[in-house]
């Protein structure tokens, strides 16, 4: 795997774990400056969970910020199961996977380094754990496709524990 620094400078690393304090090699790396991104051909794990695309690292001496840089697809295929049982019907999914794509396109966040947030706040999130062969079929099933409202991707608000009431949005 690699990873690439503020300035473009791209390092091969070995395989295995990476722990970002004290990190050896990146420590072999001196002249690397953060945020640091790291791509693989294989998903990168981050405390034992798996995400595809490239991974942005940056911290401010305190905390550590890790963005998962996905496809719109692929961001897809690792919501839809998160927010709802990949066992029920593939049109519920289907229609699910078109709701999540819609609400991600319209709440991209502005000023931030990242578009949508991976928990509740956004969407949830859970990666390649999360993907399920049901649930992708449905992603891919509707590749592409959004609500649309007066000519703009419609804002799909969702709340998969409403016990079937919802406040007026």
């Amino acid at each position: 795997w690699t990873v690439t620094d503020a300035t473009g400078q791209r390092a091969t690393l070995d395989p295995g774990a990476l722990v970002l304090k004290g990190t050896p090699a990146l420590a072999a790396q001196p002249t690397l400056q953060p945020p640091f991104t790291f791509a693989a051909a294989q998903p990168i794990s981050v405390n034992g969970t798996p995400y595809r695309g490239k991974l942005l690292v940056s911290g401010d001496g305190k905390l550590v910020q890790v963005i998962d840089t996905v496809g719109l697809e692929q961001y897809v295929k690792g919501v839809v199961p998160a927010e709802m049982p990949s066992n029920w019907a593939p049109e519920a999914l289907k229609a699910q996977a078109v709701a999540t794509r819609s609400y991600a396109l319209a709440n991209l966040a502005k000023g931030r380094a990242f578009d949508v947030y991976g928990d509740t706040r956004s969407q949830a999130y859970g990666g390649v754990k999360a993907e399920s062969p049901k649930s992708s079929a449905a992603v891919d099933a509707t590749k592409g496709q959004v609500v649309l409202y007066n000519g703009k991707v419609a804002d799909t608000l969702f709340f998969s524990t409403s016990g079937g009431r919802t406040a007026s949005a």
